[in-house]
């Protein structure tokens, strides 16, 4: 599988996000509806997310589409950190 597909970025998103809450692997993807191994492999940058289920993680998490693939590096990044968003 190509890393060119998904924004290196994400997989340090991702885990940052559910980190940040306080989240261990099993209870996000229990929450999210995924298996635990599948949300290791997101994290981990050995799997592909469709938009279908990077849009879920973002409502999820309550953080902008954007934030999935840009991180900090956007214009919400300060709002989120506050817990504006």
């Amino acid at each position: 599988m190509s890393n060119d597909l998904v924004p290196v970025k994400v997989k340090h998103t991702l885990k940052d996000l559910r980190v940040r809450i306080g989240l261990s692997q099993t209870l996000a993807a229990q929450q999210l509806g995924i298996t635990e191994p599948t949300l290791r492999k997101w994290e981990n940058d050995s799997s592909v997310l469709s938009y279908k289920d990077m849009e879920r993680v973002a409502k999820f998490y309550h953080v902008p589409l954007d934030y999935i693939f840009f991180g900090s590096n956007n214009a919400f990044s300060e709002k989120i950190v506050r817990g504006e968003y």
